[in-house]
C-alpha cells in the first residue's frame, strides 16, 4: 500500500468518526463564505487563495467519505471538533504531499534530459493538476447558464424529474438567499475563524421557507431536494481514491434526520449545470436530443456573447466555405469580422472523462484531442482556406455569403461548453498548432471564461487587442486560469519585456477581477470595475482616439488601435501629456502644433496635429508631414492624428501612409529644406514629465472660453 493509500484510509476512519459532520460544517462555513463590510473588496476574497484553504475537491472528498459510511449528526465537545478538524486538515495535506513527491520521482538527476511532456503526463503529476486545479467557473455562472443549456429540454425535464432548469434555478436562488440569512447572526469572518464550532444549523434547508421563497409548488420543491440529495442509504462504497467517482458531486445536499443541509453552494450550482445530461443520457430514445440540444447551446451562447461585442452584422453562424460549386473545402460554426482580422471559432461540448481524471495520460490526451485539437485542426483548415483566392462562402440556408475583405491575421479559437479542470496547462502540455505571419497561436476557452471576457473587454478593439497578446505570448504566459492572465491585463496590460522568456502568474492576481465580476452578477456594493486600463485607457487623449477609431471601423486604423494598445501605462500617459501640451499651446496662439513619436519594434510612428484652421487645409498640412517623418525614418508605415485644442479635445481627422520605404532625392531636399529632425523614439524614462502642462493665472484658459484663466475656470474650481 502507498503513503497516498494509506492516507486515504485514515482519512476514511476519521470522516466515519461519530459528529464529524459538525467538524465538516465548520470547515465549509470557514473555506466557502465571503465576509465583506460596506463594498466588496479585493482583500476580502484574499483568503480563497490561500494555501491554508481546504479547495472545493478537498471539501467533497471528506463528504464523500463521510456518506461511505452513513451520516450522523451526534453532538460532540469542542475539544473532538476541534482535534477533527486539525487531523482533517493534515491528512489532506499528507495526501497531496504523497501525490507530489510520486509525481516527482522522474524529475531526478538520473533523468536529467526528461521531455516536458514526458515529464507533466506522469500519472501522479496529472492527478494532481486535475484534483488540485483552480475554479473554472464562478458558481452562480453554472446556475444561470444551467437555464439556457437545458432550455430545449424542458419537456423531457417535467416529465421525468418534475421540474425544468427555471423551476431549478429559483430554488437554487432560494436557498442562496436562505443560507445568506442563516450567516447574519455571526458578527465577522475573524469571529467564524477563531471559535471552531458546530455550524451545522448554518447549512440547514428549511423546506417550508424554501417553497415561500421560491415561490414553487411542494411538489417541485421536493422533487429538486430529492434528486440532489443523499441520504444514508445511499450507496459511495465505490468510493476509494480521490479520483473515484464520488456521488456527491452530482448530489452535494444531505438529507439527515428529516432534514437538508447544503454545505457547498456551488458543487450544487455545477451539478445543476452538468447533472441533466446524464439523467437524459439513461433514456435511450432521447439520448441522441440530449447530445444535440448540448452542441446547441454551446453554440448559441458563444454567438450571443460574440454579437454583444461585435455586433451582429460582424458575427456568422455556420458558414460553410466551397472551393467550387461541389467541393466544401471547410466549415465554420461561428465567424467573426472585424475589418480584415477573423476570429475562427469552433464550439465544442466535449468533456474530460472519470478515467482521464484517473491520471491515465494517453487517455488524457485522447480527451483533449477529442475536445480540442480536432477541434483547432478543423479552426486552421478554415483559416488557410480563407486565405485562399476563389473560395466562397455559404451559410446554413445555402445563401452566398460576401466577405468584402479578405483576412490579414485569422485566429482560431477553440470553446467548449464543459469546465475542463487545467484547461490553459492541458493546452500547452498538448495543443500542437502552427503560427504563421497572418495565422495566429490558437485560443482555447470555456463558455464560463468568454462570458468573463465579454462582460470587461465589451468594445471590439478592446476584445482582439486581448486576443492578439494572449495568442502572441501562448508560450511564455502560464496561470492556472484564463481569468488570472485576463486579470493581470485589466490591470496592467499584457505584456512581458522583451528579454524575458517565461512568466507564471500566481492565482491570486485575479482577486481584483474576481471582486468586480461578483458585483457586477450579484449586485453587490462596490466597484464592478477592475482599477487599470479599463480607466487609463477610456479616458484622456489616448480614450478618445480608440474610440474615435472603433467607430471608423477601418482596418488600417484598426491596426493603429492594435499597435496602441500594446503601450504599457507609461506610454499612455505621455501620449496624453504630449497631446494636453500641444493643446495647450495652441489655446495660447491659435496656430497648430505638433507632436510625433517613433514607435517601437519597426511599426512606424505617429504625428499629432492640433486643429488650427480650416479642416482641409489642416488635413494637407498633416498628410504632409506625416510623409516626411515617415521618410525620415525609414519606416514603410505612418499615422497621422489631427485633434481639436478645446477641452472636449475631440480628434477630427486620422490618416495613415503605408508603403515600403525608399530612398528619394526630391524628399532629401525637402526634408533639409525644412530643417525636419527624425523622430524620437518612445522611452520612459527620457520622456518622463517633459510635456506636462502648468497652467498660469493670465494664460488663455483650457475649457477653450478665449478668457484669463484667472478670469475663468479658476473661479469656478475655487467657488
Amino acid at each position: 500500500m502507498n503513503n497516498e493509500q494509506a492516507k486515504f484510509l485514515e482519512l476514511e476512519e476519521l470522516c466515519k468518526q461519530d459528529g464529524f459532520i459538525h467538524a465538516y460544517s465548520y470547515l465549509c462555513l470557514r473555506d466557502c463564505t465571503i465576509g465583506f463590510q460596506g463594498g466588496l473588496e479585493t482583500d476580502d476574497l484574499n483568503h480563497l487563495t490561500s494555501s491554508d484553504r481546504l479547495i472545493k475537491t478537498e471539501l467533497s472528498l471528506l463528504h464523500g467519505l463521510m456518506l461511505k459510511s452513513g451520516y450522523n449528526a451526534v453532538e460532540i465537545s469542542s475539544d473532538k471538533l476541534t482535534q477533527y478538524v486539525d487531523s482533517a486538515e493534515q491528512i489532506l495535506k499528507d495526501i497531496h504531499e504523497a501525490i507530489k513527491t510520486s509525481g516527482m520521482k522522474n524529475f531526478s538527476l538520473e533523468n536529467p534530459k526528461l521531455s516536458f511532456e514526458s515529464f507533466f503526463t506522469e500519472k501522479d503529476v496529472v492527478r494532481e493538476f486535475i484534483f488540485y486545479s483552480a475554479e473554472q467557473a464562478f458558481e452562480f455562472q453554472f446556475a444561470s447558464f444551467a437555464r439556457e443549456r437545458y432550455i430545449e429540454d424542458e419537456v423531457w425535464l417535467r416529465d421525468h424529474v418534475g421540474f425544468d432548469m427555471n423551476d431549478a434555478y429559483t430554488i437554487y436562488r432560494a436557498i442562496n438567499e436562505m443560507l445568506n440569512e442563516n450567516l447574519n447572526s455571526i458578527a465577522s469572518r475573524s469571529e467564524l475563524i477563531s471559535h471552531k464550532e458546530s455550524r451545522l444549523q448554518f447549512h440547514e434547508i428549511n423546506v417550508d421557507e424554501l417553497i415561500r421563497l421560491s415561490k414553487q409548488s411542494k411538489e417541485i420543491v421536493i422533487a429538486f431536494l430529492t434528486i440532489f440529495s443523499t441520504s444514508s442509504k445511499d450507496d459511495n462504497t465505490s468510493f476509494s481514491s480521490i479520483d473515484d467517482f464520488n456521488i456527491i458531486n452530482a448530489k452535494p445536499i444531505v438529507y439527515l434526520n428529516d432534514k437538508y443541509y447544503l454545505f457547498q453552494l456551488t458543487s450544487l450550482a455545477q451539478s445543476m449545470y452538468e447533472s441533466p445530461i446524464f439523467w437524459m443520457r439513461e433514456d435511450k430514445s432521447y439520448r441522441k436530443f440530449a447530445d444535440e440540444h448540448r452542441g446547441n447551446f454551446t453554440e448559441a451562447f458563444t454567438y450571443n456573447k460574440l454579437v454583444s461585442v461585435f455586433g451582429r452584422e460582424n458575427v456568422y453562424v455556420n458558414i460553410d466555405i466551397f472551393k467550387n460549386a461541389a467541393e466544401k473545402i471547410g466549415e465554420i460554426d461561428i465567424l467573426v469580422k472585424f475589418g480584415s482580422k477573423y476570429l475562427i471559432v469552433q464550439a465544442k461540448s466535449k468533456g474530460m472523462t472519470l478515467s482521464s481524471r484517473k491520471g491515465q495520460a494517453e487517455i488524457v490526451k485522447d480527451d483533449f484531442t477529442k475536445g480540442f485539437q480536432n477541434a483547432y485542426d478543423q479552426a486552421i483548415e478554415c483559416s488557410n482556406a480563407l486565405m485562399e483566392a476563389g473560395v466562397h462562402f455559404k451559410d446554413a440556408s445555402g445563401n452566398l455569403v460576401e466577405f468584402k475583405d479578405r483576412p490579414t491575421s485569422c485566429y482560431p479559437v477553440c470553446i467548449t461548453s464543459e469546465s475542463y479542470p487545467s484547461l490553459a496547462f492541458q493546452c500547452r502540455l498538448h495543443l500542437k498548432y502552427e503560427k504563421t505571419e497572418h495565422l495566429k497561436a490558437p485560443y482555447i476557452m470555456d463558455v464560463f471564461f468568454l462570458d468573463i471576457l465579454t462582460e470587461f473587454l465589451s468594445e471590439p478593439l478592446f476584445f482582439l487587442s486581448f486576443v492578439d497578446r494572449r495568442t502572441g505570448y501562448h508560450d511564455a504566459l502560464m496561470a492556472s486560469t484564463e481569468i488570472v492572465l485576463l486579470s493581470m491585463h485589466l490591470k496592467y496590460n499584457l505584456w512581458i519585456e522583451n528579454d524575458m522568456t517565461f512568466m507564471h502568474l500566481a492565482d491570486d492576481i485575479a482577486s481584483d477581477l474576481d471582486a468586480a465580476f461578483m458585483v457586477r452578477r450579484l449586485a453587490l456594493p462596490g466597484s464592478g470595475t477592475p482599477k487599470g486600463i479599463l480607466q487609463k485607457y477610456t479616458s484622456g487623449f489616448f480614450g478618445r482616439l480608440l474610440f474615435k477609431i472603433q467607430r471608423l471601423a477601418n482596418d488600417d486604423l484598426t491596426d493603429l488601435g492594435l499597435i496602441l494598445l500594446k503601450g504599457n501605462g507609461k506610454f499612455v500617459d505621455m501620449l496624453n501629456e504630449a497631446v494636453g501640451r500641444i493643446q495647450y499651446l495652441t489655446i495660447q496662439d491659435n496656430l497648430t502644433h505638433d507632436f510625433t513619436i517613433q514607435l517601437e519594434n519597426g511599426v512606424g510612428g505617429l504625428t499629432v496635429h492640433t486643429l488650427a484652421g480650416d479642416l482641409e487645409s489642416a488635413q494637407n498640412k498633416l498628410m504632409a508631414h506625416v510623409n516626411a517623418k515617415k521618410y525620415l525614418a525609414k519606416q514603410n508605415q505612418w499615422f497621422g492624428v489631427l485633434v481639436e485644442a478645446d477641452r472636449l479635445g475631440m480628434v477630427a481627422s486620422i490618416c495613415k501612409l503605408s508603403f515600403p520605404w525608399q530612398k528619394d532625392t526630391k524628399m532629401d531636399l525637402a526634408v533639409k529644406e525644412a530643417k525636419m529632425d527624425k523622430p524620437m523614439i518612445y522611452d520612459s524614462k527620457e520622456l518622463r514629465g517633459k510635456f506636462k502642462v502648468k497652467l498660469g493665472r493670465n494664460d488663455k484658459c483650457l475649457c477653450g472660453s478665449g478668457k484669463k484663466y484667472k478670469k475663468c475656470c479658476l473661479i469656478k474650481n475655487n467657488l
